[in-house]
């Protein structure tokens, strides 16, 4: 296959919850075509083929998937979505094209064993330890570990099951949820406190950094600093550029720095959170594609995060400019239900928040009579809105006139 225009062919191993289709198009446009890869979702084609070839992979053995993936001639490969990491490595390194290692990969999407990559690294840390959940006697494995602690699946993403527990019962309790749920082992770590200097009534204390890494160079594009959270660790919304002090954006990006290191990561997008404690940046966990707003950044007048993603996947070196010059405040709001909601009741207001001065979106992910559970995180967000300011009081001030204008009931 020929490339149009005679840009190179990106693979992209997508699915349902990956980047929009029109998102992927805007960015590739004068940057490659791109071509699909599918792997357990067959009714997605017909779509897919609006926009590019696709390769269906599903019930192959990696072999026989990478034969077929080949038939596309891509120059390069990536998947925007945590679950394909994974697979995407192993199509990369039977093909010979740029991603992580198939054992870097497995690093990034298993929180535990990248925990234990940390801790070798030397990276500073809170004490942790794996608990499989058919273990009778996991109480005992948690030690000596000062409450409260952390409980989150060791595979998983959007602060699904994750929760807090403040004594053995609340343990007790939370792996009894996750059992129901159905994850086999759970990560425990004990909580990191907050740092007093960071202590901020207007943001919660940890922020991302989204970077980018290619031809032997690593780029931080953006600090996102991330509004309080909905309890027990559901995201509010992100800002960028980062309400940090300068000195603190420079601890934040060495120790992200070293995190990528540590793993091993050569090439890709990421999204790293990282926790502001009384001792320093902790990182929180590092992840291996971009993240799930690329807008905010793109708000504030800043780059592409997806095409910035598909560039260094394409073998393209990032430049050593530092974080992305944005002229705005970029912003996106989660409205998310309380951890009482099992049920959307109605939802009313809509249309008056997206004629307020600013806002460039608003995205209904959850409508009247749509089911609710706070155990499925940060996802589960009623509304999302995205918008620019031209200072971060203007971001809050708009926060505050986005509650009191949506009005959304629960059953």
């Amino acid at each position: 296959m020929v490339a149009t225009g005679d840009l190179p062919i990106l693979a992209i191993m997508h699915s349902a919850d990956s980047v929009g289709l029109f998102d992927l198009a805007e960015a590739a446009a004068g940057c490659c075509q791109i071509v699909f890869v599918i792997d357990g979702t067959p009714s997605m084609t017909r779509p897919l083929l609006r926009f590019g070839p696709v390769a269906d992979i599903t019930g192959l053995s990696d072999s026989a998937a990478a034969a077929r993936v080949s038939d596309l001639a891509p120059d390069g490969i990536t998947t925007f979505t945590d679950a394909h990491l994974p697979r995407t490595a192993a199509l990369a390194d039977a093909l010979i094209l740029p991603f992580h290692s198939p054992e870097v990969a497995a690093v990034l999407v298993d929180k535990y064993r990248q925990r234990q990559a940390l801790h070798r690294a030397g990276l500073p840390g809170p004490r942790f330890c794996l608990v499989e959940l058919g273990d009778r006697a996991f109480d005992t494995l948690v030690g000596d570990m000062e409450f409260p602690v952390v409980v989150k699946p060791s595979v998983g993403a959007a602060s699904r099951e994750v929760t807090m527990a403040v004594d053995g019962e609340q343990l007790i309790e939370a792996m009894a949820q996750a059992r129901v749920a159905g994850f086999g082992a759970m990560v425990v770590e004990e909580f990191l406190p907050d740092s007093e200097e960071a202590m901020n009534a207007d943001f919660a204390s940890f922020v991302s950094v989204e970077s980018v890494m290619g031809g032997g160079q690593l780029r931080h594009l953006a600090v996102m600093s991330k509004l309080p959270l909905a309890p027990p660790f559901r995201e509010t919304g992100h800002v960028t550029p980062s309400h940090l002090p300068t000195a603190m954006v420079k601890e934040v990006l060495d120790v992200v720095t070293a995190a990528i290191a540590g793993i091993g990561i050569v090439v890709g997008g990421l999204h790293t959170e990282v926790k502001l404690t009384p001792s320093g940046p902790r990182i929180i966990e590092v992840n291996g594609r971009p993240c799930g707003m690329p807008e905010v950044l793109s708000a504030a007048g800043g780059c592409s995060l997806i095409e910035a993603a598909m560039r260094v996947a394409l073998g393209e070196a990032p430049s050593d400019e530092g974080l992305f010059p944005c002229d705005r405040v970029g912003y996106r709001i989660n409205l998310q239900p309380p951890m009482s909601a099992h049920r959307v009741g109605t939802i009313e207001g809509l249309e008056v928040v997206g004629d307020l001065p600013g806002v460039l979106s608003v995205k209904l992910r959850r409508r009247p009579g749509d089911a609710v559970d706070w155990r499925l995180g940060t996802d589960e967000q009623v509304l999302n809105v995205v918008g620019a300011a031209d200072s971060l009081d203007e971001v809050h001030a708009m926060r505050r006139q986005v509650a009191a204008t949506v009005s959304i009931s629960y059953d």
